[in-house]
């Protein structure tokens, strides 16, 4: 249990994140106030600040389980709810490039949910805790600061001055967010941040289910990969009687928004299952689009007059381009690692400890993105950049008919195991061999 410091934290932004970090800090600061520009209550669905919620949100499964050690029993709840459990083998249908992956069960499965379901549900837990509390309709205008210590926020609230006081400021305002500004104004500048432009678009929409349609799987999944696979998709049910449809565009490809055009682009897909849907189902949504999508690392480990009392994580920190579904496992995984480190440090003394713990847990998931995404670039990768993509291509073209490399490729994907597995004798092998199968869609397998 951490030591309880009798102080007060305040984190900038409600959305995932800033929850997941104030229940952290609920342990060991009396007093936790969240501060956020949108209007929102315990049961607020859809908001401003969350437009990417139009868009399907992926909990990798190591996401999972870093939730279910933040609030235990939180995936029977959201199944309550109608989140649909899968096992990413016999319940998903993957298209790779290169044919059809196995559908062995793994064992391994992901709860699938919308992002209002699952922020909503967590939101009602946080504001229960009793030294937590919220305040909304605040617009953070910069840090209040002295002599090399943040000491609070100032902003406007219903058009008044706001001005708040705490012992430790956490900022997980988002991808969006204006950090590095407000440090600039402190006198403490930041390093450029690295950007990787994936070029990458998605388009999506909300379905009633087709209880007509008789498909075997709960997930369909078919991808984009540089550089001649510009056109994906995929469709999740969620939230009990509801298919999310996106359709992924490469290259400066995107579908359209209007009916016609979004059910033509899914029928150029492999996966007809996809379009059949489209076709098909009533749509409960309008059509929403994202492009241009990127992945970011504000690089605040390296600066070494960080000042003390601010911590941040989140997509202000690093925002992942969303097609790879890494953001909300990071925002979780980052909050184990706030809670191991105030059991150890006065994070608002030494908050670079925390700072540098964030670099290390996101630098896995920013090398498997950008490696991807690297492929739709002008830019000359580096050598290593070069090696990992020709190898992880391999593996993409082993996939349809080896389960070993598929189960070892899942395992990787969701940071259950490190990426050094693929590269064990077993599976190694089979990727230097490998084998493309084509032709129908495999069957599920039972456990």
């Amino acid at each position: 249990m951490a030591a309880m410091y009798s102080d007060r934290a305040l984190v900038i932004g409600a959305g995932f994140a800033g929850l997941l970090a104030a229940r952290v800090l609920s342990e060991s600061y009396g007093d936790v106030v969240l501060v956020e520009r949108d209007r929102i209550t315990p049961d607020t669905g859809y908001r401003a600040g969350t437009p990417q919620a139009s868009h399907p949100h992926a909990l990798l499964a190591r996401g999972a389980d870093a939730l279910e050690t933040l609030f235990p029993r939180l995936g029977a709840e959201l199944e309550d709810a109608g989140a649909i459990r899968a096992d990413l083998g016999s319940d998903f249908l993957i298209r790779a490039p290169s044919g059809w992956a196995p559908r062995d069960y793994l064992g391994l499965s992901v709860l699938s949910t919308t992002r209002v379901m699952l922020e909503r549900t967590i939101r009602r837990r946080v504001l229960s805790l009793t030294n937590v509390s919220l305040v909304d309709g605040v617009t953070i205008d910069g840090l209040l600061h002295d002599r090399g210590t943040v000491t609070g926020v100032h902003g406007r609230h219903d058009d008044r001055p706001f001005t708040d006081y705490a012992d430790l400021v956490v900022d997980t305002s988002g991808r969006d967010g204006k950090l590095v500004s407000w440090l600039a104004e402190l006198g403490v500048h930041c390093p450029a941040p690295m950007i990787v432009n994936g070029h990458l678009s998605l388009t999506s929409r909300l379905y009633e289910v087709n209880r007509d349609l008789k498909l075997d799987w709960k997930t369909a999944f078919e991808v984009t990969r540089a550089p001649d696979v510009r056109r994906g998709g995929s469709v999740s049910t969620v939230d009990g009687n509801q298919w999310f449809v996106t359709l992924f565009g490469a290259d400066g490809d995107a579908a359209p928004t209007d009916d016609d055009g979004f059910l033509d682009y899914a029928t150029t897909l492999r996966c007809h299952d996809i379009a059949e849907i489209i076709k098909t189902a009533t749509p409960v949504s309008k059509i929403y689009q994202a492009g241009n999508l990127r992945s970011r690392w504000n690089r605040f480990h390296q600066v070494p007059d960080w000042p003390r009392g601010l911590l941040a994580l989140g997509d202000s920190v690093v925002s992942l381009n969303p097609v790879h579904g890494h953001g909300l496992t990071l925002a979780a995984l980052y909050c184990l690692d706030l809670r191991t480190l105030l059991q150890e440090h006065d994070l608002a003394k030494e908050p670079l400890v925390f700072q540098r713990a964030v670099a290390r847990t996101a630098r896995t998931p920013w090398r498997s993105a950008t490696t991807a995404d690297l492929g739709w670039s002008t830019r000359k990768p580096s050598l290593s950049t070069r090696l990992l993509r020709w190898y992880t291509d391999r593996a993409f073209a082993a996939l349809p008919g080896n389960r070993q490399v598929y189960r070892a490729f899942i395992r990787v994907s969701h940071l259950v195991d490190h990426p050094a597995t693929l590269f064990r004798p077993a599976v190694l092998f089979r990727v230097l061999r490998g084998k493309a199968l084509s032709g129908r869609h495999p069957r599920a397998t039972e456990p």
